[in-house]
């Protein structure tokens, strides 16, 4: 279906690597552009990994050539003189937000009044600037304010009072998730996965390493990756050290093909304290491999099933995550029904459905 007004879309985020919000702007960017709108994507990060559409503005590039306070300010510049050239009719956010002054500068001095904000995670002071009632004026005024769960947006209705809302949940490709996963692996081992930015506030991967050294899957040489980058990585690395995992857990760099591995695992892993409709369980579901997940804050409001497509145990204690792993190995049926059950659970979030969400919202 293509739309009849070819309107010009600008997509803000982060950069096209690592994290789910970055790979659900690269993949909005094209669901847009397969429906006829003319994109573009501007990047705060020069680090460009995802496949997109669209022209590309990569601000990342110059702030790698002069990061000042200066060069803050001229980085404005060129972003609102890119809006004004483009004739952009509508911007999507997908940033965190959180700066006091630069945030209420892009809402009110550069970004167009026909913005849309998108809200990531359940931690919804994330994206919205910290004087209160300054982030009610300016946001109120947007196109729409769209969360990635209904939990979110309820959340935020009640914080804010926005009646400007709505809900879009985060697409699948699984065309691109098909022909990638088939590469092939270069060590066949046995293992289970976890992938994502190491960031223990949010992402909790000492509860993970500390789970699985109390479980069973190191006696039955099933070793635990964890692949990404992050600024807690190097935290982690000495965890390992210290328990004396290193001939069991193998940490990874970030890839940008990571579903190669997901195929191959017996289950993948999430430990997050908070996360808003995380892709890696989306991504996991889609490749037809169940997930080991803890009752994370929102996770009422995901697509896991507790037996059906996987497990959800209790957070924040090792011994219930620990008993998680074991009864994935233990219980080959009810593995095997949760890995049977796994894809077709998650395919009502095909890009082509979520596409057209996203056109009802952006002609209304």
């Amino acid at each position: 279906m293509q739309s009849n007004h070819k309107k010009r879309i600008c997509i803000v985020c982060r950069s096209l690597s690592e994290g789910g919000a970055d790979r659900v702007a690269s993949l909005q960017s094209i669901m847009l552009a397969n429906l006829g709108y003319q994109v573009y994507i501007v990047t705060i990060l020069n680090s460009i990994s995802y496949p997109y559409k669209g022209q590309l503005f990569n601000l990342g590039e110059i702030k790698e050539k002069k990061d000042t306070l200066l060069g803050r300010f001229n980085r404005l510049r060129l972003l609102k003189r890119f809006i004004t050239e483009k004739k952009i009719d509508i911007l999507i956010d997908h940033r965190v937000r959180t700066k006091l002054f630069s945030e209420h500068i892009l809402s009110g001095l550069i970004y167009p009044k026909a913005t849309i904000y998108i809200v990531h995670n359940h931690a919804i002071d994330l994206y919205f600037p910290p004087v209160k009632w300054l982030t009610k004026l300016l946001y109120k005024r947007s196109k729409a304010i769209v969360s990635v769960s209904n939990g979110i947006t309820n959340k935020v209705a009640s914080t804010y009072g926005f009646k400007n809302l709505d809900t879009i949940y985060n697409p699948i490709d699984f065309d691109y998730l098909d022909k990638l996963k088939i590469q092939t692996l270069k060590d066949q081992i046995d293992f289970v996965l976890w992938y994502g930015r190491f960031e223990d506030e949010q992402k909790n991967l000492k509860l993970l390493v500390e789970s699985y050294n109390q479980s069973i899957l190191k006696d039955r040489a099933i070793k635990l990756i964890l692949m990404g980058d992050g600024k807690d990585k190097v935290d982690i690395l000495n965890l390992i050290s210290d328990l004396k995992l290193k001939e069991h857990v193998i940490v990874l760099p970030f890839s940008d093909n990571p579903f190669k591995y997901i195929v191959n695992s017996r289950f993948t892993v999430l430990s997050s304290r908070y996360e808003g409709f995380p892709m890696t369980v989306l991504e996991s579901l889609a490749c037809g491999i169940p997930v080991v997940s803890v009752m994370y804050d929102n996770y009422k409001d995901g697509v896991l099933e507790n037996g059906h497509n996987g497990l959800l145990v209790e957070n924040n204690n090792e011994l219930t995550l620990a008993k998680g792993l074991n009864r994935f190995v233990e219980d080959e049926k009810l593995y095997l029904s949760c890995k049977q059950n796994a894809r077709s659970s998650v395919m009502t979030f095909a890009m082509s459905n979520i596409a057209l969400q996203w056109q009802k919202l952006l002609e209304s």
